[in-house]
């Protein structure tokens, strides 16, 4: 017999959409160092989508809580992304180090992004 689980949706798909089509993972990869060889899984702009994701939905920048917020919503980010998310893609350590390297001094990366981001802005 199969089995059913429910997750609640509420704005996730919206925020995951809206951060996509400004293009956050792709400037992130795009402007970043790739992460370390031994780290299997998401990219830093993957990475960089969900924890936006868990900021904007959880009103909450620890980043020890996003692990088990994203075990909480598998299915729905899954679902939404088209990523296959494992359990340890968004410890600590990683998003950690992606906060790392965007706010590392020694490249222009977060200079870029903020020139690229800003374009979007239309005043009206």
């Amino acid at each position: 017999m199969q089995s059913t689980t429910s997750e609640q949706v509420d704005d996730l798909p919206a925020i995951i959409n809206w951060l996509s089509q400004m293009q956050i993972p792709f400037l992130l990869d795009e402007e970043l160092p790739r992460p370390h060889g031994n780290r299997q899984g998401l990219s830093y702009g993957q990475l960089g989508v969900l924890l936006l994701t868990y900021i904007l939905t959880q009103a909450d920048h620890r980043l020890c809580a996003v692990e088990s917020w994203v075990r909480q919503h598998h299915q729905i980010l899954e679902g939404t992304t088209g990523w296959e998310i494992r359990d340890k893609n968004c410890s600590d350590d990683r998003l950690a180090d992606l906060l790392s390297v965007l706010g590392g001094s020694e490249n222009d990366a977060l200079i870029n992004i903020e020139t690229v981001l800003g374009l979007t802005v239309r005043p009206f």
